[in-house]
């Protein structure tokens, strides 16, 4: 028996449904403007859909610019910054929510006060000490400063601190280390929310552009967003290459999301019945 909808549910039914479709057509223009010609691409008025398709602005784009390379970069440094996040992060993490030692809040403050402050204050002390360093136009400069992460401290602070103590204490009881209540009960019990950290940090590195606009000056060490960039200064904004260059670089995004998808429903879940 099919219930029919009232109508405030009805209304909201098409908000919603409105909501997702200005999210989504963003993305379905810069995929069908890849496949457009330059001609069609400006005409007006503008069309959703591709008059002639063509696939040829993918192959033009790897001929302005070393893509595969650049895409590369990209790919492995915010993997690194994003697992090295996880891996300084969590024991930090645990450590404030199950520890006491001196300094405890001078410390955990600290971490929320890199929250609050804009990186555009810290920007300029960063490079002096990366070129003090002599890591300019080098993957140290790109990977190092990020290696660390308040943000990924303070939302594993927050899990690990809803989780039963009695667990860990069981741990504690047959001889175990808090580094082995952290290892296997309090990691695999957060795996949700380590995945999401994981991806949070990844897709911020992914997108970064400001930072290694400045710290990288090598084609063969420059990122994906800079490159993107490039495409402008070489072609005066050829629009359809363009869009096939960022329809490329979406595609780790997706992937990564789609990776980690399982994870994040396991913490909803749990967090539920927690609740």
């Amino acid at each position: 028996m099919n219930r029919r909808l009232s109508p405030i549910q009805g209304v909201l039914v098409a908000v919603l449904g409105l909501g997702g479709l200005l999210i989504v057509l963003p993305f379905l223009w810069m995929v069908f403007t890849a496949f457009k010609t330059p001609d069609d691409a400006y005409a007006w008025p503008p069309t959703l859909l591709p008059k002639v398709w063509i696939a040829g602005n993918f192959k033009k784009l790897f001929e302005l610019i070393p893509f595969g390379q650049m895409f590369w970069n990209s790919l492995w440094t915010s993997a690194v910054i994003a697992s090295f996040n996880i891996l300084l992060g969590a024991p930090a993490a645990y450590a404030f929510a199950r520890l006491r030692f001196p300094g405890k809040s001078l410390w955990f403050n600290s971490h929320l006060l890199s929250m609050v402050v804009p990186w555009q204050i810290t920007l300029i002390p960063t490079f002096l000490l990366v070129r003090w360093f002599g890591w300019v136009d080098s993957f140290a400069a790109l990977i190092v400063p990020s290696l660390t992460s308040g943000y990924a401290v303070f939302m594993l602070y927050q899990f690990f601190r809803s989780l039963p103590r009695s667990l860990e204490e069981s741990v504690l009881m047959d001889g175990g280390s808090w580094g082995t209540a952290l290892r296997y009960i309090a990691l695999p019990l957060s795996s949700g929310a380590v995945a999401a950290v994981w991806m949070l940090s990844f897709l911020g590195n992914w997108s970064s552009f400001v930072w290694p606009s400045i710290v990288l000056n090598s084609p063969e060490k420059m990122v994906l967003p800079v490159g993107l960039l490039a495409l402008q200064n070489h072609f005066a904004i050829n629009v359809p290459v363009l869009m096939a260059g960022s329809a490329l670089a979406v595609l780790p995004t997706i992937v990564a999301y789609l990776f980690v998808q399982r994870y994040l429903t396991d913490a909803a879940l749990s967090s539920g019945m927690k609740g």
